[in-house]
């Protein structure tokens, strides 16, 4: 299993991708978790083939998450995909992304291969794959989600301030992912994560590895120094990737 960060920057950030994480079994399977207006473009230019990806799953459907989903379609309309495609979300969202995906080929109404709409359970499995859900305090309800391929485990926020459940469901990760705004404390009832919070779940739950997204541009220099004393935590960047079979972080730049 591995995975790679197509983007892990906020809604405007204007040096890096909107937030994502591709996951990759070791059967090349492959899920994109959300698809921000950015993502596309980053899955380009990493070449690959227009079936490598089974999987979309959303973790809610502000812009910033799910509005490449159009480009995306349309690439695979376009070099003419065949093989299903499988998008998860909650069944609340879903008119969102339907109207999204017909954008993909207006004005006809389908595209030359199928998509299967499935409800984001508690708790339920896709393939050899354990995935779980639960939400975090957002805006819109956002759905964090592990996933757990055989021992191997991975955690990812996708947005919002954790909750008693979400924090649950990251316990025990190998690897896990903290949307994280801002360097100082945020009120309780605040709808984003931050570091004094982020830094709290790395240590009362003994994470091996937490990476930090959705960050401002502004502060990232600040919280990569914040970060510094804490082997395993880190700020995630775009191009990151990581080899849980070899437990080891490595960074591709897939820019000419």
């Amino acid at each position: 299993m591995k995975i790679d960060v197509p983007g892990c920057g906020s809604a405007f950030s204007r040096w890096q991708n909107t937030s994502a994480l591709r996951v990759i079994d070791d059967e090349n399977r492959q899920w994109l978790i959300d698809c921000g207006p950015t993502v596309p473009r980053a899955l380009w230019q990493r070449g690959g083939n227009i079936n490598d990806i089974d999987v979309l799953f959303f973790t809610h459907v502000h812009p910033d998450h799910c509005t490449g989903l159009p480009a995306l379609l349309n690439h695979w309309k376009s070099f003419n995909r065949q093989k299903t495609l499988v998008i998860y979300s909650q069944p609340e969202q879903r008119q969102v992304l339907m109207q999204l995906a017909l954008l993909a080929n207006w004005p006809d109404k389908t595209l030359c291969f199928p998509i299967e709409w499935r409800d984001s359970e508690a708790d339920f499995h896709w393939q050899h794959w354990r995935i779980r859900t639960a939400p975090t305090r957002h805006e819109m309800t956002n759905l964090a989600v592990r996933i757990d391929i055989r021992q191997h485990s991975l955690f990812y926020s996708g947005d919002g301030r954790p909750t008693e459940s979400s924090i649950s469901l990251m316990a025990g990760a190998d690897l896990a992912f903290q949307e994280c705004a801002s360097l100082s404390a945020l009120a309780e009832d605040a709808s984003h994560g931050d570091f004094p919070g982020c830094l709290k779940l790395f240590n009362s739950l003994a994470l091996p590895s937490l990476g930090l997204y959705h960050c401002n541009d502004a502060i990232l220099p600040a919280l990569k120094l914040a970060c510094r004393p804490y082997p395993g935590l880190f700020v995630s960047h775009d191009g990151l990737q990581y080899d849980f079979h070899q437990q080891r972080f490595y960074t591709e730049d897939y820019l000419p």
